[in-house]
């Protein structure tokens, strides 16, 4: 906007926000532009700044499609759209090749999901057979047992249990041995005749009815199974005991014959052959009886206990693969559940990508949401960005058009760090669109950012902006203010009262003393004043003037640059031995290392001072803390500080070994920091402040070079504050 623009709308601004204000105000004195003549009135505070006119409410249209696709086809911008017409149509082929194979995909991860639920229902009746076997086995093998044993029985005192058969057995085993010898009736005495094979005596086989009793045994010695009918066992014994028993009879009956046949052969009545045969039959029962006998002993000690130990072992093998065969089970059913739930999930994944493609393929032809005027997009391509047209590759999420609603406006501006605080929700606000600069519209401040812009210092990190939105009042019913017009937002802050004001251009500075050149009989005079609050064109002097004093509004031909005497920085305490480093103080300043001072200027080594300077390596006001009482926000702002550090130092009149001491501390000082090694950094922190000390103590009371040298009182303080807005350098 032109100069004249920015008189006229100055004026303008002025008569609507300052209804009832006199109309005595300073003037420029009749044929001398350059005298302003000094005169009480009322100040007016403002903030302006340059804004972009944006609708109230606006849809956003945006690009859906993954990746980057390219723009085949675009509305043109400005075109006046309804709801449903086409805004936008990217180039999607690739999109579709994609979907052919992914439905291929899909197919054969249905046919395989399909596949694995068939194989499950196979695998469940085989492993319900490998299961009816196993128990059916374990089964069996029980019943064998249980016929070995005998069944159970709850009845007593009746014959055919396992009981009855030890009661059998001991009776055979404690009968009285068979007869070996005989008489011979022919001679006069008694012959004993010899024997091939020694009868068997019952009572060597007693063992047998305890090795019976453990075979019969349950669970252990405490559990037998005498109740129990008798089973395979006790009829195997019983067998032999028969056998036994009858082997026994007919051996009393071949001893009877021989006997008899003896008595015959003595009387001659038989032959010497039939004698012999009587003998060998004898014999040969009397090696029955003991070969029954022996088949007994092998029978209860080594037959029966091998079958009991084996039909055991059956049993516990069969109980084992039966829980092999539910392990088993269990594992492949598992093993099949995942598959079918992977497969199943392959197929989902491969659905939804599917979905996906042919979303994005729809999405590649862009519909308006609303109604709306076109407003292209920028794609941020590096500063400024670049409007979307045909042929540019675009990437998924970003604005391609604005559809925005008119009807109610606002204006979106940036304003500096240092007047953010000035502003407020609620503040009146004077709008002019460049496109029609004799008008001003009305509005107030809805917004104020609590933050600076993150991307706000690309440039440089010192200058910060905060995004302050004014909506304007009314509505724009004729449509005439358009989304992204340019515009001016001025923004009443307040209003000082019967002031004395004069244009920011007539203050000079000389380092921190402000004046003006003052028309007197003798001539101009540079006159020192006390500048107070401002806005963009005038600025209240506290002291130094009077009401109808004239002053020049740029510096009179032919004078020459006054040089003020600076105020002298305060002096510097010495610090008690042993005491804390916080302590020392400067009139009321921090130390070295703290807070504010009270002179103006940078100090080389204090904190801010009341009219304005940071210092080299303070902290802001107040007392400073250890590094282990910082929070995380003060270590981050204490680096921050640290990092200014080397450019101060230099520029302080400190020697060269100085300077690198000092840049060497900051560096162990700052690692310490970041490695949160605190102490340590206690330590560097100490070794700073030292340093600090030692440079003071050489330069001397006077402080900065010229006394209060570094920035003036304007440039950091009160100016920073809005005390004393543009007073420029000489």
């Amino acid at each position: 906007m032109t100069a004249v623009h920015n008189s006229l709308l100055a004026a303008l601004i002025a008569l609507a926000a300052l209804s009832g204000c006199t109309e005595s105000k300073g003037t420029s004195q009749a044929g001398e532009p350059n005298l302003f003549q000094v005169k009480l009135d009322d100040l007016p505070i403002t903030v302006k700044e340059n804004a972009e006119l944006q609708a109230l409410r606006e849809t956003i249209v945006r690009s859906e499609v993954e990746g980057q696709s390219t723009i085949i086809w675009i509305v043109p911008e400005g075109t006046l759209v309804q709801q449903g017409d086409k805004l936008v149509e990217l180039d999607v082929s690739e999109l579709v090749e994609k979907r052919a194979t992914q439905g291929i995909t899909v197919t054969k991860a249905d046919a395989a999901f399909e596949q694995s639920k068939e194989d499950s229902r196979i695998l469940s009746k085989e492993l319900m057979s490998k299961r009816g076997t196993a128990e059916s086995a374990l089964k069996i093998a029980e019943l064998e047992h249980e016929k070995f044993l005998g069944k159970p029985s709850k009845q007593s005192g009746l014959e055919g249990k396992n009981a009855d058969m030890l009661k059998k057995l001991g009776e055979l085993v404690n009968a009285p041995p068979s007869s070996a010898g005989f008489t011979d009736a022919t001679a006069s005495t008694t012959v004993e005749q010899p024997l091939a094979i020694a009868p068997a005596d019952p009572r060597n086989f007693t063992s047998l009815i305890e090795r019976a009793r453990e075979l019969l045994q349950i669970n252990g010695p405490e559990e037998l199974a005498l109740n129990n009918s008798m089973g395979d066992m006790a009829n195997k014994v019983l067998n032999q005991v028969d056998q036994i028993r009858l082997a026994m009879a007919d051996l009393k009956l071949k001893e009877d014959t021989y006997g008899h046949s003896r008595r015959l052969a003595q009387k001659q009545f038989i032959t010497r052959n039939e004698l012999e045969k009587d003998s060998l039959a004898w014999q040969a029962q009397m090696s029955k009886v003991t070969l029954a006998w022996n088949d007994l002993d092998l029978l209860v000690n080594y037959t029966l206990g091998k079958e009991r130990i084996k039909l055991r072992q059956d049993a516990a093998n069969a109980k084992l693969e039966v829980e092999r065969v539910l392990a088993f089970n269990s594992a492949a059913e598992f093993k099949a559940k995942s598959d079918s739930e992977s497969k199943k999930a392959e197929l989902a994944l491969a659905k939804e990508r599917l979905d996906n493609l042919q979303k994005q393929i729809k999405s590649a032809l862009i519909i308006a949401p609303t109604p709306g005027l076109v407003v292209y997009a920028k794609i941020d391509r590096g500063r400024g960005g670049e409007a979307v047209r045909e042929g540019v590759q675009v990437r998924e999420r970003p604005d391609l058009i604005i559809l925005p609603d008119t009807t109610k406006m606002r204006c979106v501006l940036k304003v500096q760090e240092a007047q953010v605080d000035k502003l407020s929700r609620g503040q009146p606000a004077y709008v002019q669109a460049e496109a029609f600069p004799g008008e001003i519209f009305t509005g107030r401040v809805t917004t104020v950012a609590p933050v600076a812009d993150s991307n706000s210092g690309w440039m440089t990190s010192d200058r910060k902006v905060y995004t302050t939105i004014v909506e304007l009042d009314g509505e724009n019913q004729d449509a005439r203010l358009r989304s992204r017009m340019a515009a001016a937002v001025t923004i009443q802050v307040d209003t000082v009262h019967g002031v004395l004001s004069v244009p920011l251009q007539a203050v000079r500075r000389d380092r921190s003393i402000h004046y003006v050149w003052k028309k007197t009989k003798e001539g101009p005079i540079a006159m020192v004043v006390q500048p107070g609050k401002n806005n963009s064109e005038r600025v209240e002097i506290r002291q130094g003037l009077a009401n109808d004093d004239m002053i020049f509004i740029v510096p009179p031909t032919g004078v020459q640059e006054p040089k003020f005497e600076q105020p002298s920085l305060p002096v510097v305490v010495p610090q008690k031995e042993n005491g804390p480093a916080s302590e020392a103080t400067v009139d009321g300043a921090t130390d070295e290392t703290g807070g504010r001072g009270n002179a103006g200027g940078r100090s080389s080594a204090g904190g801010r001072s009341s009219a304005g300077g940071r210092s080299s390596a303070g902290g802001r006001g107040g007392s400073q803390k250890k590094i282990a009482e910082m929070t995380p926000e003060e270590l981050v702002e204490y680096l921050g500080r640290l990092d200014s550090m080397a450019g101060m130092t230099a520029s302080s009149g400190a020697s060269e070994e100085q300077t690198q001491k000092m840049t060497d501390t900051v560096a162990k000082l700052k690692i310490a920091i970041e490695k949160k090694q605190l102490d340590e950094a206690q330590v560097q922190q100490d070794t700073l402040r030292t340093l600090i000390r030692g440079m003071m103590g050489n330069r001397g009371a006077g402080g900065n070079r010229g006394g209060a040298a570094g920035s003036g009182a304007a440039g950091s303080g009160a100016a920073g504050s809005g005390e004393s807005g543009a007073p420029r350098d000489r």
